[in-house]
This record gives C-alpha cells, structure tokens and sequence, in this order.
C-alpha cells in the first residue's frame, strides 16, 4: 500500500515537472494564527480581470537551480508553478519552478508615466528621461498592476517575413502571460538602454526578445501596453533568475610574460577568448554600477583595455549555474 502511495505522489511530482505553468504575483500572510491556516502567502494571476486571490499554506520547490531566498522578496518577483490541495491538512500548496525578478530601473520611480525613452527595433540612443525620483525603485507590485492598463507579456519574433523591414511590418509576437491571447506589434519602447549604463545590449535584447520560439529558455516577462495595435510600450522588465540555463565554461588560455589574453562575451554573459596582444597603457577609472547592477570585466581588444558591464544584481554568476 506504501509503496502504492509513493508511485501515485512520484507521478503527481512528474505531472508536475512537466505540465504547463501558471503565473502569479504575491504577498506573505502575516495574520497571527497557527499554522497552516495562517503563516503562507496569497498569490494572484498575472493578468486577472478580478482581485481575487489564492490562499497557500505552504510552497514545495521542484525545481533545485532555484534560490529559496528571494521568495522572501514579495514585491519584486514574479513565481510561476502549481496550485495543488494537500492530502494532509486541506489547504493549498504552491509548487514553486520558477522565480523573474524585477530589472531595476536606476534613478527613477517605475510608476511614473513620463518615459520619453524610445526602442526602433532595438536600436535606443534617446536619453529623454527626466524622471528623479530615488526612493520609488522597488514599488510595491503585489497583487496590484503597476498601471491599470498593464498586461504582462512574453514577446518572441512574430516569424512574419515583411517586403519592406520597418515600415509598418509587425516582426514581433506578444503573448498575453496565463492566456491564449497572442498579438503581433511592429515597435516598441522601453527605459532601461538609456538609464542603465555599461548595459550589456546583446545579453539584454536576447532575453527581451526569444529568438528560437522552440526554445526550451524562459524569457524575461514584461509589463505595459500595446499602443493602436503596432508599438508595445514596456513598463518594466522581469528577467529570468535561471540565467543561463548552462554554466560558462572556463577559459585555460595562457600568453607571455608581455601580453594579455583578450575575450569577447556571449549572449549567456560567457567571457569568449580572442587572441593575446600585447600589453599597452590603459585608463585606469574603474566605472561605478548603479543601485541593483554589479560590475563585471575583462580585457578586450583591441589593446587589452579592460571592457565594463554591469549586470543585474539577480542573475547568478555565469559559472557556478548547475545547469537544467
């Protein structure tokens, strides 16, 4: 019977692991009863018509690359996982696989409506931002839209192929999160290229936009607006905390005594080695990362300079990932 009992709960684990998921904002019950009545989080769906809320006891993780210590984090993440009533107390628990995390935007209250910043087809250099709030960077997000027009979407290519590029042709795919509802847009904007410097631009636009629709990687989630159905309008962005899917594989390249190896950078943030040159003079300023970004570096051609990215303080380093 025991053992009949552990095949029926392995494969309700397997079911799991491999089903569809669902994706949730949510808030720590802080009621003073005793547990499991109290003591466990509401969630709420990204993109429900209503303000109802899902009470549950309790969260199993079932996926072992994720950090337990960020669903502490109630106002800037986003969870994704199963719902499931338990056999033991009648409650719900939450089967936790996945975890987005808020990309802070530096310097500026994300609720503020007066973003000039402008993406042509990934292509930003307006610097229009004239927000200056620094105590509004982690707005609680909870179980409340951050405008009551926002949706949350993932966005891919749209695999529509256009006569003319740029004129009117909808090469992007928006799929509305927790629904059926896809859209194609031509355009759209977004404020993080001009307000976080030294931003890796192909780390970025990789996961902003997926690329391989097959591809098993889930991309950031975004929030905002599609603007007379041809221009998105991007509020903020949730990248994916299991970034990236495999570990960086470590570079053993030696050069002499009087030169230096140099290395380019993949879209998984992986130092790519170049070629040894030789050592030169270099300005010797090390830039400063803006609140919630952390400095990376390495030398890169053409002279062996040190190059300077700064990433967001959420994603894991690129080596110690264990992997899918």
């Amino acid at each position: 019977m025991k053992l009949l009992i552990c095949l029926i709960l392995l494969f309700q684990l397997i079911v799991l692991i491999k089903s569809e998921r669902e994706y949730f904002t949510f808030r720590q019950d802080v009621r003073r009863c005793a547990a499991p009545r109290c003591g466990g989080y509401f969630l709420k769906k990204l993109n429900s018509q209503t303000d109802d809320e899902i009470y549950v006891s309790s969260y199993i993780m079932v996926n072992a690359n994720l950090n337990p210590m960020k669903i502490q984090d109630d106002q800037n993440i986003i969870i994704s996982g199963y719902i499931m009533p338990s056999d033991d107390d009648g409650y719900n628990t939450f089967f936790l696989k996945g975890i987005h995390e808020r990309m802070l935007i530096p310097d500026v209250a994300i609720n503020n409506n007066n973003n000039n910043n402008n993406n042509n087809n990934n292509n930003n250099n307006n610097n229009n931002n004239n927000n200056n709030n620094n105590d509004n960077d982690k707005k609680l997000i909870s179980n409340e839209k951050i405008k009551d027009s926002d949706s949350f979407y993932f966005l891919s290519k749209s695999q529509i192929e256009c006569i003319q590029a740029n004129n009117g042709c909808p090469v992007y795919k928006s799929i509305k999160i927790n629904s059926n509802e896809s859209k194609n847009f031509e355009s759209y904007t977004e404020p993080y290229t001009s307000s976080v410097p030294l931003l890796d631009l192909k780390w970025y636009n990789s996961r902003l936009i997926k690329k391989v629709i097959d591809s098993p990687y889930i991309g950031s989630i975004v929030s905002g607006t599609i603007k007379d159905n041809h221009q998105l309008s991007i509020t903020e962005i949730f990248i994916n905390t299991e970034d990236p899917v495999f570990p960086c594989k470590r570079n053993s390249f030696t050069c002499s005594t009087l030169h230096v190896p140099t290395f380019s950078r993949s879209v998984d943030r992986c130092p790519i080695f170049e070629k040894c040159v030789l050592r030169t003079v270099c300005h010797l300023g090390i830039p400063t990362c803006p609140k919630g970004y952390k400095s990376y570096s390495y030398h890169s051609l053409p002279k062996g300079c040190l190059k300077y990215y700064c990433d967001p303080e959420t994603l894991p380093n690129p080596y110690k990932v264990s992997g899918p």
